[in-house]
């Protein structure tokens, strides 16, 4: 399987309004770029669980505030919260269960910039309870 990252991303202070670098394709060369989806997650709302067979998911949290969970193997987890505050890009490799959570008291979004187009036979899902996680 290939490596999950975690990467700091930049923010450009603005008077009017900060702007907040999502992709550069110089920083992110081995990323081919072929869909970018968004999703919103309700506060409190889980959505868990789900293994990409192919493709690679690069997420960052455009609004609101996100818990990533990522099993690295049974029983271990990488978990990071991303928000504005701590703005960063989760790279997520084929073949891991991943989740994440709604941790702010609004709706939260989240952008998937990934190297291949959605395929509904691509990816899996399982049911929040086949995979254990305290999710607090």
């Amino acid at each position: 399987m290939g490596e999950i990252n975690i990467r700091k991303l930049s923010i450009v202070a603005n008077e009017k309004g900060d702007l907040l670098k999502g992709f550069l394709k110089s920083e992110n060369n081995n990323i081919d770029v072929k869909e970018v989806y968004f999703s919103e997650i309700n506060p409190n709302e889980i959505k868990a669980w789900k293994r990409h067979k192919s493709m690679t998911s690069n997420l960052i949290v455009v609004k609101g505030e996100i818990k990533v969970v990522i099993q690295e193997r049974e029983g271990k987890f990488i978990s990071e919260v991303i928000s504005k505050n701590n703005y960063k890009m989760v790279t997520i490799p084929p073949n891991y269960w991943f989740g994440f959570q709604c941790i702010g008291n609004e709706i939260s979004l989240l952008a998937n910039i990934s190297d291949e187009e959605h395929r509904d036979i691509e990816s899996e899902e399982l049911n929040i309870n086949n995979i254990e996680f305290d999710w607090g």
